[in-house]
């Protein structure tokens, strides 16, 4: 599902207070989209695959609904916790999906972590998990490429030091029509997904940019020694542009029925 080496997924428990600071959380109007398909009743599960700290959680919490959010990452579901104490309806277990017992839901959702799971399990297991007609909602942010005054500023950066970066996104496995849509069709276990964007902006200092760079997975690849040289140079670059970097983060969402 993803060029970035799995082992890599485990990575972001190392980072698991920058990753909580610095990924973003997503649109309201995402989750009321997503809850409106879903046609839940107050009994309904909602399972969470790949949890992370939180983000896409606490879009899901204030709607009221049984939500199991799982996340292999110990320190990850340490901070998810407290970050939702205050929703009684909210639980955490640290597992991978692949080693998760399963139990019958409505509602699956996984946001930014769907390509971490083994491929010959994701949409089996996905569907087996799924009550019948039961909804499968993939998303994740998309990072556009950077502002056209630092594109000219950064290119010689990263041909230099990390020209492996200078491609599109792991995230393109959600575009419209990408990895996930295709694996879809492909698995006859679900309908065709339903593809809804979202604009999303986030404004970031020199140093804020750089530590949410530090929490991507294609980035942590680098190894620290190449990672911190690069971020040396992408933070100088940023301070000498004005010391902030504003970048277009749409989140995409993928909404397929269990067949």
């Amino acid at each position: 599902m993803s060029d970035i080496p799995m082992h890599l997924a485990r990575s972001f428990d190392e980072v698991a207070d920058l990753y909580d600071a610095h990924r973003p959380g997503y649109p309201p109007a995402l989750f009321v989209d997503l809850m409106a398909e879903a046609q839940l009743g107050l009994d309904d599960l909602i399972l969470e695959l790949g949890c992370g700290t939180g983000q896409a959680t606490r879009g899901l919490a204030p709607f009221g609904r049984q939500v199991l959010a799982i996340d292999p990452g110990a320190e990850l579901v340490g901070v998810a916790r407290r970050r939702l104490e205050a929703f009684p309806h909210v639980h955490f277990e640290v597992a991978s999906f692949e080693d998760w017992a399963p139990s019958v839901c409505r509602l699956i959702v996984s946001a930014q972590a769907f390509h971490w799971i083994d491929p010959r399990v994701a949409l089996p297991k996905a569907a087996d998990v799924l009550a019948p007609g039961g909804l499968l909602a993939c998303f994740a942010h998309v990072p556009e490429p950077p502002p056209a005054d630092y594109l000219g500023v950064f290119e010689p950066i990263y041909g230099r030091l990390a020209p492996e970066l200078w491609v599109d996104p792991p995230e393109r496995w959600y575009w419209p029509g990408g990895a996930f849509a295709q694996g879809l069709a492909a698995s006859g276990l679900f309908g065709p997904a339903e593809h809804r964007a979202y604009p999303a902006t986030r404004t970031y200092t020199a140093q804020a940019f750089v530590d949410y760079l530090r929490t991507r997975s294609d980035y942590r690849a680098l190894g620290p020694e190449r990672l911190d040289v690069l971020l040396a140079a992408v933070a100088q670059a940023v301070t000498d542009g004005g010391g902030v970097i504003e970048m277009d983060m749409p989140a995409h969402l993928h909404l397929a029925w269990r067949l």
